[in-house]
């Protein structure tokens, strides 16, 4: 069976911004409906556009409309070409701004005629049932009742319009309960940091609007530059303009990473880093064990009683009362180090389930998708690492100290990480902390995403006469240095984590070393998520493949000749003129988790 597209080339989607328009409206359909003339009219009022219907189609219509919609300029009288031209806003020269067509079929002629007109003048013309006639199409739109400006249209281009609607439906009905607010604290905070930004920038001496703020702040969602999401801001290099590149990029992660629910708890005070995270010292910071406190919570959900002793120098003693106190002297508290693998639910391993649903308190990597995220008890208090551009260092001092707290409590921590977390996952530093605290980590290994992101982006690591070794390497060292590159092996598949933020000057570094300049490479991005994107091309066509496509975080960087060996070859012959070759989504397996722990 083949897939029939009903056209080469795909609509241009975008989003007009119609207040102060003027619409005319040619006819109101046949028979005695008028949804569509209503429904059309209701939306041209949101959207601030001024309404004129000529030619209704009987005067039951006109009397209907005249009396629903007062404000609409109604005239009873058949259409005129000249309408097109004598309707419009001064500014226009009185031509209208678009044009809808709904005539009855018998005037179908009529319909040819208008488009022409429209055509030569550049009117956008929609008429009902006759694509041929048309210029461009309403979609089945949802707008957030309460006006957070989110909207959200489908579209299966002439193959289902009620099937686009039910599809609409259905990610309407995935979305969190409070939606409305995420958009709307977002709007607030990304306002709040321009209007800041701007306000900082206009006082230097020498102004530049170069500043790096075109990071999906503006109004074109699709041409943000999303390959400089995670570029690199060195951690203690705190000079103005930096410190304002910190905070945009740190909003656009947060956006990108946080679990979604969460987004409409975000303050501008945890945007501008709080105490714990701007002193030298994070675990000497109050604000860290207020945090600590004002969030720890029995396992029932009653909070605990907690009372800040002031001891040493850079120092705070908590002491339990009450419940709490017995409970710390008659348990000593747990921690566990757990991968929750690339991103599947299918590739989490039991034991790490069993760990998720048991906790206390689950201290989360930003990294850990929302499909694992998912997985915890609602009653679980979870803490998701703040480590975004300039502060990884800070953050990760923070959840160090939020783990201790806990420990001290009695409670059972669970450190969830992404991937393994001993593959670049800080595992062994954690580990090292914990055990020189008195608390002896127990270690869960998990699908690390160096290697099943080759298995699920069809690339075999390993292939008889192709690859006989595989080397995993970090793109981004410590402080961000960029680590020792290696010797290019033409039989090694060699994976790079955290790499691809410096494409540019990864692939600079690898063709100084020698390595083959048309060596196969792939972009995995989000493996093994629905929204997984693989993209194939060559090494010396990297950092352009990078920019024109964008991030798609957490991604990493497959390179060797097994890359394309699954592949047909007809797919992978590239070239100045055709770069690359994306595959998208990934289909997980279906099975019951509940039933996995009973």
């Amino acid at each position: 069976m083949t897939t029939q597209i009903l056209s080469a080339a795909l609509p241009l989607i975008s989003a007009s911004f119609a207040e102060g328009e003027t619409h005319l409206l040619i006819g109101t359909g046949s028979g005695e409906s008028l949804s569509l003339t209503t429904r059309r009219l209701q939306t041209l009022q949101r959207s601030g556009a001024h309404a004129i219907v000529v030619n209704p189609s009987s005067d039951a219509h006109y009397k209907v409309i005249a009396a629903r919609f007062p404000e609409v300029e109604v005239y009873n009288r058949p259409f005129q070409l000249s309408d097109l031209t004598t309707l419009g806003r001064v500014l226009t020269a009185k031509v209208v701004d678009r044009v809808y067509v709904n005539l009855p079929f018998v005037q179908c002629s009529d319909a040819k005629d208008i488009y022409a007109q429209c055509a030569k003048l550049r009117i956008p013309i929609n008429t009902y049932q006759q694509p041929e006639h048309s210029t461009f199409n309403m979609l089945p739109t949802y707008t957030d009742p309460k006006g957070s400006g989110l909207q959200i249209t489908v579209t299966t281009n002439g193959c289902g319009y009620v099937l686009a609607n039910r599809i609409k439906r259905e990610i309407i009905n995935s979305l969190p309960a409070n939606i409305s607010q995420i958009v709307a604290n977002m709007a607030t905070l990304r306002n709040q940091v321009i209007a800041d930004n701007n306000e900082r920038l206009l006082k230097e001496k020498f102004y530049s609007a170069d500043v790096g703020l075109g990071l999906g702040f503006g109004l074109d969602d699709d041409v943000w530059e999303s390959h400089k999401l995670n570029t690199l801001i060195r951690e203690f290099d705190a000079t103005k303009r930096n410190q304002q590149t910190k905070r945009t990029r740190w909003l656009s992660q947060v956006m990108e990473y946080y679990p979604l629910a969460k987004l409409a708890d975000i303050t501008m005070q945890e945007l501008e880093n709080n105490a714990a995270l701007q002193e030298s010292n994070p675990l000497s910071s109050a604000d860290t064990t207020e945090n600590a406190a004002s969030n720890t919570s029995h396992t029932d959900g009653r909070p605990l009683k907690i009372q800040k002793v002031e001891g040493e120098a850079n120092s705070t003693v908590t002491v339990l009362e009450g419940d709490a106190a017995k409970q710390s002297h008659a348990k000593k508290g747990s921690i566990s180090l757990v991968g929750s693998g690339p991103g599947s639910v299918a590739m989490l391993t039991i034991g790490a389930l069993h760990e998720i649903k048991t906790a206390d308190i689950i201290l989360a990597d930003k990294l850990v998708p929302q499909t694992v995220l998912n997985l915890i008890p609602a009653e679980t208090e979870t803490f998701i690492a703040r480590k975004f551009p300039g502060n990884a260092e800070r953050a990760q001092q923070e959840l160090l100290a939020k783990g201790m707290e806990a420990l001290k409590q009695g409670r059972k921590v669970v450190r969830l990480k992404q991937g393994d977390p001993y593959i670049f996952g800080r595992g062994g530093e954690e580990f090292l902390y914990f055990q020189e605290h008195g608390y002896e980590p127990t270690v869960l290994p998990g699908l690390s995403s160096s290697l099943t992101s080759t298995v699920v982006a069809k690339i075999p690591a390993t292939h008889r006469d192709v690859a006989d070794q595989v080397l995993v390497c970090t793109g981004t060292g410590r402080k961000g240095v960029l680590p020792k590159i290696p010797e290019f092996v033409p039989s090694r598949t060699t994976v790079f984590l955290m790499a691809l933020h410096r494409a540019k000057l990864l692939t600079q570094e690898l063709l100084a070393k020698e390595w083959d300049e048309n060596v196969p490479v792939a972009i995995v991005e989000r493996a093994s998520c629905p929204d997984q994107r693989v993209t194939r091309t060559l090494l010396k066509y990297l950092p352009e493949v990078v920019e024109e496509i964008g991030s798609r975080p957490p991604g990493l960087l497959v390179v060797g000749k097994a890359v394309t060996k699954l592949v047909p070859e007809s797919l992978v012959q590239f070239t100045d003129q055709r770069k690359h070759y994306i595959e998208e989504g990934y289909s997980d397996f279906e099975f019951d988790v509940a039933s996995l722990i009973k």
